[in-house]
């Protein structure tokens, strides 16, 4: 249970309503595409006037930003994503599963991510913050993962899980793109593989063949 005291006064407040443009920002996103967001569509969503809705997201890439924030649970803990546990060692294939085949279904989603992570490569871009927390978190997972599976065996134990975890992002997020362009390949096959064989999984289990083998003989 959280120990967080709950935010009262004029601040509780104004969090509300953060969370409440967060939340109809992403609806809208969800429903017609980033491209197509307005902030008036925004506004109307979250029931209240554009005026005060820009005083709390001043543009229309804040409100993009916050979209993107309320998915990945940043706006006051909320969000349809929240923190995702990690993986049992074992069950590194069902989360690979939900995630890659989660992507297809919600294109919109995606695409603002794509689209909101080039833009971050500019300092002064709103969206900057938002994905050095986003990578933050998400290479401290892998990593983590990347450690469990090689105390579990199902990763080479020489390499060095943070910069497998560095090099899985990387491979991960290019595939992402790249599946937005062109539909040509099972996203979800080809991001198992390139986990195999950047966590080494691949010569691990050659390796516990071979032993197999020789304890035959």
């Amino acid at each position: 249970m959280s120990t967080t005291p709950a935010k009262r006064g004029p601040y509780a407040k104004s969090a509300q309503k953060r969370a409440a443009i967060a939340r109809a920002a992403y609806e809208v996103v969800m429903e017609v595409g980033h491209v197509q967001l307005t902030t008036a569509a925004v506004a109307a969503r979250a029931g209240m006037l554009e005026r005060t809705m820009l005083y709390h997201f001043p543009t229309r890439d804040h409100l993009l930003v916050a979209a993107i924030e309320y998915f990945e649970g940043f706006i006051d803990g909320e969000g349809p994503e929240g923190e995702r546990p990690l993986a049992p060692p074992s069950e590194f294939r069902d989360l690979i599963d939900e995630l890659a085949q989660r992507s297809p279904g919600e294109d919109k989603r995606l695409r603002l991510q794509v689209a909101l992570a080039s833009a971050a490569q500019d300092p002064a871009h709103p969206a900057h913050a938002f994905f050095q927390r986003h990578y933050e978190r998400v290479m401290a997972e892998m990593v983590e993962l990347m450690k469990a599976r090689q105390a579990a065996g199902l990763a080479h134990p020489d390499r060095d899980p943070v910069r497998m975890a560095r090099q899985f992002i990387a491979v991960w997020d290019g595939l992402q793109q790249n599946w937005l362009i062109r539909r040509d390949f099972d996203l979800t096959e080809e991001i198992t593989e390139a986990f195999r064989e950047i966590s080494g999984q691949n010569a691990m289990e050659a390796r516990a063949a071979v032993q197999d083998l020789l304890n035959r003989i």
